[in-house]
């Protein structure tokens, strides 16, 4: 098939040289479009009136390569109208750090996917740890799944998001579902460029009950979580069916 591979870490990371080569490996034809600098945390974010710089790049394993100067939304979204509107598929990252339980809703990984899956393409999502320094083997897992997904469609505005564990040996591959994770976070005070600024960090609270998918992974399973573009509460919404 003929596959668009994008990222949030930019495209001069390892996590997508790696995913590259298991896709080229695995036969695929591969067209990159990444962002050129690291863009982490964009989540579903758009380039609105300016334009988007674009620099063909030379990268091992695939056919062409562009660097972009926007969003991972933004490099799908131009990849697949202008770029090479023939491509099949869409896949994501490998990135650097989880994507589970309410991260997803920062995440730029997965909003290249999504944006994938919104243009009408079959479309993946995979991440690691930041403590894992090799990407193959979730890059090669992510070539193993997407052969699945494409077998068994996942249907419309769908995304294939899968996450691989710390540990070198997986025990298994589950499916898992997102919920809230919890943080200990600080603004720390600072300056920047002559103004008052403040520095966002944080780390997960293990003492808090968390997300699903983020608890098989500490168990060493390797998850697969589908994501949908309709986040209607159904329910809430048939509510207010009678309050309004």
């Amino acid at each position: 098939m003929k596959i668009l591979i994008s990222n949030d870490d930019g495209i001069f990371a390892p996590g997508i040289e790696a995913l590259v080569a298991a896709f080229a490996g695995a036969g695929h034809e591969v067209i990159v479009c990444a962002p050129d600098s690291q863009r982490s945390a964009a989540s579903h974010g758009l380039t609105i009136g300016k334009p988007l710089t674009v620099k063909e790049m030379d990268f091992p394993g695939a056919k062409k390569a562009y660097a972009i100067g926007g969003t991972p939304a933004d490099c799908v979204k131009l990849g697949l109208m202008v770029l090479c509107p023939e491509v099949e598929a869409v896949v994501s990252g490998v990135n650097r750090g989880y994507n589970v339980g309410s991260d997803i809703l920062y995440s730029g990984t997965v909003a290249a996917a999504m944006e994938g899956a919104i243009c009408g393409r079959p479309a993946l999502a995979i991440s690691q740890t930041e403590r894992r320094m090799d990407y193959s083997k979730a890059a090669d897992l992510a070539a193993s799944l997407f052969e699945t997904m494409i077998k068994h469609p996942l249907g419309p505005l769908r995304v294939l998001n899968v996450n691989y564990p710390e540990c070198d040996e997986i025990r298994g591959v589950v499916t898992a579902k997102m919920d809230q994770l919890h943080y200990t976070e600080t603004y720390s005070p600072t300056v920047h460029d002559g103004l008052p600024a403040y520095a966002l960090s944080g780390v997960i609270d293990e003492g808090k009950l968390q997300s699903d998918d983020y608890q098989k992974l500490c168990q060493g399973y390797a998850t697969v979580t589908i994501l949908q573009y309709d986040m209607t509460d159904l329910t809430s919404t048939n509510v207010w069916n009678a309050l309004v």
